[in-house]
């Protein structure tokens, strides 16, 4: 956690630093309370880390206004709270649960305005691990970017962190812009969410019992002791969405071959809890 906090704190100044000056952005004092018609996508391990982390990004602005000017910032009331903390370490602050708790609370609303939405998804599946940060991209175009009416709209920003296990981080600033030409209609935010139907997806998902994993974890261990040549015994039909690439057989030199499910195919309606995934010859074994 202490490593997250550090690797974003690092390049979150150096990116204010970068979006407060010169003639390309020019932004005064640039920072997520200044930053209008802004999105934030993090990494995100869990949703509490992330919510925890964007408070830190808050108490850096508060550093940075008291150090800039002190006389200003001793007469914010908004900074009252973290006054006994503006001049402390930064290592000294990262386990402090008072504080933990004063960030939560200044940042909640500026949280759920700028950061809910590329978490909601999130919150579905848990940690996506290297695709974390645009799974996040995702589900704010998903829950934002829908039609002329959508909250995602030209001139809108997205900031996004990506975090790497402490080796390396970056961040960066996506921009939203008119599609130019016909030929980049297909790549237009409104186009972009009626396709991906993130939402729509997650909660048609059907519910199933625990031991269905197990069931599929023996079936690929038999797999492997069974070798090649090799068909899966799952069915595919009325089980994938319409679009999914899925494993056909793997031959006698263990080659792999793939087809794919018909765009145009039907969504698998979801059936009973009871009704088991797995196939008879799978359940028969078990």
């Amino acid at each position: 956690q202490v490593c997250y906090y550090q690797a974003l704190e690092d390049v979150y100044t150096r990116f204010c630093d970068v979006m407060s000056s010169g003639d390309m952005f020019g932004l005064k004092d640039y920072g997520v309370d200044t930053a209008k018609d802004t999105y934030f996508c993090f990494h995100a391990p869990y949703n509490k880390l992330v919510q925890k982390s964007f408070g830190r990004l808050c108490f850096l602005d508060a550093r940075r206004r008291f150090h800039c000017n002190s006389a200003t910032a001793a007469d914010n009331e908004e900074d009252d709270e973290l006054k006994p903390y503006l001049t402390k370490p930064l290592e000294e602050t990262y386990t402090d649960k008072t504080l933990e708790k004063i960030l939560k609370n200044k940042s909640s609303t500026m949280f759920h305005e700028k950061m809910k939405d590329a978490n909601y998804a999130g919150q579905w599946i848990g940690n996506t691990y290297t695709g974390s940060v645009f799974f996040g991209l995702a589900s704010l175009i998903d829950r934002l970017g829908g039609g002329d009416g959508g909250d995602l709209s030209v001139g809108k920003s997205i900031v996004m962190f990506s975090y790497g296990s402490g080796a390396l981080a970056s961040m960066y600033r996506l921009q939203v812009r008119e599609t130019t030409a016909s030929k980049h209609a297909k790549f237009s935010i409104p186009k972009m969410s009626s396709t991906l139907q993130l939402t729509q997806r997650l909660e048609s998902r059907q519910k199933v019992a625990a031991n269905e994993l197990d069931l599929a974890l023996n079936t690929r261990a038999e797999m492997h002791h069974v070798g090649a040549p090799y068909t899966p015994v799952y069915p595919t039909e009325g089980r994938l969405l319409p679009g999914t690439y899925y494993l056909k057989e793997i031959d006698g030199q263990w080659r792999r071959f793939y087809e794919r499910i018909s765009v145009d195919a039907d969504v698998p309606v979801v059936k009973e809890e009871d009704v088991p995934l797995a196939p008879l010859s799978v359940l028969e074994k078990n």
